[in-house]
């Protein structure tokens, strides 16, 4: 092969290498996760209770996880970590899916309570799943941590005799209706109401002893009608205790009815008190509101102007309909109990204040709209880098045409010579 062939094919190689070196850099780096544990402090005192933060961070937004944590049950006992975590004697299951927050850090919150004695460890058991903005699995990794546990009852290799068997409560109080029957220690069936409005419950408790752990399940996310609700008590040597409880979670027209029934509401609608207080107006029911100027930058919904109207004897400025001045509902700028200004609607005819929506829907259209221009804009880049790639593969493709065709080229001009050359010597 003569010099220049060899140029020939030196170049066409580099080139083939730049184009290869490009290639790499517009592939996206595979998305990676973390998931760390943490704890407050490693010296724990039998009896004691201590949260273990459990925080997964990746590289894009999560959408859903999948896995199982191991701790040391010998020395600590689990109480609760909400309604994505389950499991007892060792092993817990983590599962939330079609999580659709839009974050790529998702904290959980796991409460143990220590009541033996020596080293326990929290971590990851076999793998975690964790899922991508397209359902796809996020390399995991992840970190183990351990606690030390002092003052408690070693435990004897091969079973838990020598500790505690008390499963007991003491005493048991719930946020939200009343248990019926009243708690008794040795009554393990309750059933309990609450109102349409409430989606969890929350408990407060003591148990007879001090190391048993409680642990809670059914307890959030009602739905309306019966729901299940078992507090788990389980003694430092294993043994568990279930008290049951029947939760009733009324429809809304259920709760005014009782409302009704019970003389907190009126047949129509709660019961409201309008007053003048230090020059500024008020509206109360089941809670307080005052009713201030909007804000500059407060839009005031379409088609609505401001007005003065007379409610229980008391001047109060609305905003009503331009084009129906006496329609039944009235807007009201109010400042609530949490500090937070907004429009409420309050309807002439059932005397009733609700939060107005009216502003909330446009944010969720505009929320769309803007979801969905990220959308496009991530679809249209991810086509241009699939018409970039394109291009790049047919450059390298005809380069390796064109190389074959040269070295072909260079073989049969050798073939030739070397044809030419032997006619030579028999012409000779």
């Amino acid at each position: 092969m003569n010099f220049k062939g060899k140029g020939l094919i030196t170049a066409v190689f580099a080139l083939i290498v730049t184009l290869a070196c490009t290639i790499r850099t517009t592939y996206v780096s595979a998305a990676n996760a973390m998931i760390q544990f943490g704890v407050e402090q490693t010296n724990i005192t039998a009896g004691t209770e201590f949260n273990v933060t459990m925080t997964v961070n990746a590289s894009e937004n999560i959408t859903g996880i999948e896995a199982y944590v191991s701790y040391d049950s010998s020395v600590i006992s689990f109480v609760d970590g909400g309604g994505s975590v389950s499991g007892s004697a060792g092993l817990l299951h983590i599962s939330e899916q079609n999580i659709s927050a839009g974050k790529n850090s998702i904290q959980y919150i796991l409460k143990f309570k220590a009541y033996g004695n020596g080293t326990g460890s929290i971590g990851i058991s076999d793998e975690a799943v964790v899922k991508g903005v397209n359902g796809e699995d996020i390399n995991a990794t992840s970190n183990r941590i351990s606690v030390n546990v002092t003052g408690g009852v070693s435990q004897p290799q091969g079973g838990v005799t020598g500790l505690s068997g008390d499963n007991n409560l003491l005493s048991l109080e719930v946020s939200e209706g009343v248990l019926e029957p009243e708690f008794n220690t040795d009554v393990t069936k309750y059933s309990l109401t609450v109102d349409y409005e409430t989606e969890k419950l929350y408990f407060s408790y003591t148990t007879s002893d001090a190391m048993a752990a409680v642990a809670f399940s059914g307890n959030d996310s009602l739905f309306t009608g019966d729901n299940k609700v078992k507090v788990t008590v389980t003694a430092p040597n294993g043994d568990k205790k279930k008290y049951n409880i029947n939760v009733k979670k009324e429809t809304e027209q259920e709760t005014n009815q009782r409302l009704i029934a019970e003389g907190i509401k009126n047949g129509s609608g709660i019961d409201f008190d309008v007053y003048n207080e230090n020059g500024a107006v008020y509206i109360q029911n089941q809670y307080k509101f005052q009713i201030v100027d909007v804000d500059e930058s407060t839009k005031i919904p379409t088609g609505y102007k401001k007005t003065s109207v007379l409610l229980y004897g008391v001047n109060v400025t609305a905003y009503t309909m331009e084009n129906d001045l006496d329609n039944e509902y009235l807007l009201m700028y109010c400042l609530n109990e949490n500090g937070d200004k907004e429009f409420y609607q309050f309807d002439r005819q059932d005397k009733s204040l609700q939060r107005y929506t009216g502003d909330l829907i446009d944010k969720v259209n505009a929320d769309a709209l803007n979801n969905n221009d990220a959308e496009s804009q991530a679809a249209a880049k991810y086509a241009a880098n699939l018409r970039q790639l394109a291009i790049i593969i047919a450059i390298i493709s005809a380069l390796c045409v064109i190389l074959v065709m040269g070295m072909i080229s260079i073989i049969m001009r050798k073939s030739k010579m070397k044809v030419k050359g032997s006619r030579d010597e028999l012409d000779f």
